[in-house]
Order: C-alpha cells, then sequence, then structure tokens
C-alpha cells in the first residue's frame, strides 16, 4: 500500500469521525479507502458497461473480477 496526502473540506473530516466513532469504519484511513474503491468500481462498471455495448464480448463476470 502506498501513503498519500489528500486535502479534505472540515465537514468531510467531520463526517468521516463520525462514521468511526459510529464502528462502521475501523479508521479514517479505511473509510477512505472503501470510498475510493467503490467509486473506483461504479465508475469503470459505468464505463465497461458503455464498451461492452459496442463490443459484447465482454462479460460481466470478467469485470467483477477486478474487484
Amino acid at each position: 500500500m502506498k501513503l498519500i496526502s489528500v486535502n479534505l473540506p472540515e465537514s468531510y473530516l467531520k463526517v468521516l469521525e463520525i462514521l468511526v466513532s459510529e464502528g462502521k469504519f475501523p479508521n479514517r484511513s479505511e473509510a477512505i479507502r472503501v470510498g475510493i474503491r467503490d467509486l473506483i468500481k461504479t465508475e469503470y462498471l459505468i464505463e465497461e458497461s458503455v464498451r461492452r455495448n459496442l463490443n459484447p464480448s465482454y462479460s460481466e463476470i470478467e469485470i467483477q473480477e477486478i474487484f
């Protein structure tokens, strides 16, 4: 895993702290990782869906295996 720095608005940090304090995530880093993973997955699947309509050789299972 690589360490990166990111600037976030204070309001994002407050919500992250709430999620962690409620036990939904063990820490802020994990919450951010999950958020980024879900964003990438969603955006990638949308893009692949468009490609699949142009090239039906892609299967949903192949795309899901990436994640």
